[in-house]
C-alpha cells in the first residue's frame, strides 16, 4: 500500500494545478483578515467593544476558501487520470483497483488538509499582525479551525467522489464551484417556494455553515444542532464517496 501511496504523491506533485489552487484561498484569507482586522479594530476604538467577533469574520471566509478550492482541487485530481487514459496503468501496476481508489482519496484528502492548515495558520498570524496584538486567541478561536479543517477533509471527499463519479475533472469542478457559494441557496429557494422547507437542515452547505460556526452559538437560527450538522456532512462525504468509488470499480477502463 505504501508503494500506491507513493505514486499518488508523485503524481500530485508532478502537476501544478495542487499549487495553483492553494494560491487563492491563501490571498482571499489575507485579503479577508486584512479588511475584518481594520474594522474590528476601528470598532474597537470607537466603541471599547470586544474586537474578536469581527475579526473572525476573516477566518470563516479564509476556512470557506479553502474549502471551495480544495474540493476543487480534489475533483480535479480524482477525474484528471480518466481524461488522459492513465487510469489504466494505476490500476494494473497496483493489481486492483480498490488500492488505488483509496490510495487517491486519501492522499488527495491530506493534500486538501494542508491547504486548510496553511490557510488557518497565515490568517491566523495576519490577525495577530494587522490588529497589533490586540486579537486574543482563545478556545474559540481554536474550535472554529478544527471545525474548519474538518469541513475542508469533508469537503475534499466529496469532490473526489464526484471526480470518480464523473470520472471526469470538468464537471465535478463545475458543479462544486456554482453549488458552493449559490448554487444551493438557489434549490432551497425553489424548494421552499414549493412548500418544502425541511431540506435547508440537510442540504450540505447548510451542514458545512453548521459545523463550523453552530456550536458556539446559544441559538443555531435554523441552522442543524452539534453534533447533528457533522454527522449530516460526513454522510454526505461517505455517500458520493461509496457512490463514486463503486462507479470506478465497475467502469470500462480498456
Amino acid at each position: 500500500m505504501s508503494t500506491v501511496l507513493t505514486s499518488e504523491i508523485r503524481k500530485v506533485t508532478t502537476l501544478k494545478f495542487w499549487w495553483a489552487l492553494a494560491l487563492p484561498p491563501v490571498f482571499v484569507g489575507i485579503g479577508a483578515t486584512a479588511i475584518s482586522s481594520a474594522v474590528g479594530k476601528g470598532m474597537s476604538d470607537i466603541t471599547g467593544s470586544e474586537m474578536n467577533e469581527v475579526v473572525l469574520a476573516g477566518l470563516f471566509v479564509a476556512l470557506g476558501a479553502a474549502t471551495l478550492f480544495g474540493s476543487v482541487f480534489s475533483a480535479i485530481n480524482a477525474g484528471t487520470e480518466f481524461r488522459h487514459d492513465t487510469i489504466t496503468t494505476s490500476f494494473l501496476s497496483a493489481r486492483g483497483r480498490d488500492r488505488v481508489i483509496g490510495a487517491k482519496v486519501l492522499v488527495t484528502a491530506l493534500f486538501a488538509l494542508g491547504y486548510g492548515l496553511v490557510v488557518s495558520i497565515l490568517t491566523i498570524l495576519c490577525m495577530l499582525a494587522f490588529t497589533a496584538g490586540d486579537f486574543t486567541l482563545n478556545g474559540d478561536v481554536f474550535g472554529y479551525i478544527a471545525a474548519g479543517l474538518f469541513v475542508v477533509v469533508m469537503w475534499s471527499l466529496i469532490g473526489s467522489g464526484l471526480g470518480l463519479l464523473f470520472g471526469s475533472p470538468t464537471w465535478p469542478s463545475i458543479a462544486i464551484v456554482a453549488w458552493f457559494p449559490v448554487g444551493e441557496l438557489v434549490v432551497l429557494g425553489i424548494l421552499s417556494g414549493l412548500g418544502l422547507v425541511g431540506f435547508w437542515q440537510i442540504a450540505p452547505g447548510s451542514l458545512t455553515l453548521s459545523t463550523v460556526v453552530a456550536w458556539n452559538l446559544d441559538d443555531g437560527n435554523g441552522l442543524a444542532e452539534w453534533p447533528w450538522a457533522p454527522i449530516g456532512l460526513a454522510l454526505w462525504a461517505a455517500l458520493i464517496v461509496v457512490a463514486g468509488w463503486l462507479r470506478t470499480r465497475e467502469r470500462d477502463i480498456s
